[in-house]
């Protein structure tokens, strides 16, 4: 196939200017500057003088605020162990005998719920100590979602032992129904 003014062989000339030559193709690049060689620090600890001056007020009310959380967090895991393992008082605020229904344990569930509560307040003290410790610049939401994640997957597990048991699901239905 022959292109347009290609007769002996050439490259067709360009419709908008003229092809550069190497030449001249080296003599338009840029160069750019010599970049300095950068400098590491001895040390990967942080100054502590510069570490003090990070922590600002809104800094320091954020950690205080995770702390309290955590704190929190650590109240409610010791008031909730009980309740794990122990369905009455439960079935109480329901509305439902627990000394008719004989449930008196929750069994392994109720053990895997405070396994959940415990490793997951562990895991989320851990998690929040450590972005403290990398500077995050917001740290109090951690205790937050950590509560809601490992309390929702608690009670879920809570929620399978009695309603697993056949006479609690009864009293249940019987009193939607009445």
């Amino acid at each position: 196939m022959t292109l347009p003014g290609d007769a002996a062989g050439e490259r067709p000339r360009p419709q908008f200017g003229e092809y550069a030559t190497p030449a001249e193709q080296a003599a338009h690049v840029r160069h750019p500057l010599p970049v300095p060689p950068v400098a590491w620090p001895e040390s990967t600890e942080p100054d502590p003088v510069a570490k003090r001056q990070a922590l600002t007020s809104g800094r320091i009310l954020d950690r205080a605020v995770a702390v309290a959380l955590l704190a929190y967090g650590l109240l409610s895991l010791i008031n909730a162990a009980p309740a794990t393992m122990d369905p009455r008082p439960l079935l109480d605020m329901l509305g439902l005998d627990s000394s008719e229904l004989g449930l008196t344990t929750t069994g392994g569930w109720g053990i895997a719920a405070l396994v959940v509560l415990i490793a997951g307040w562990a895991l989320t003290a851990w998690l929040t100590w450590r972005a403290h410790r990398r500077g995050f610049r917001s740290v109090f939401w951690i205790p937050l979602v950590g509560g809601f994640v490992f309390n929702l997957v608690s009670g879920i597990l809570v929620s399978v032992a009695l309603l697993s048991d056949p006479g609690v699901l009864d009293a249940l239905l019987r009193q939607q129904g009445s």
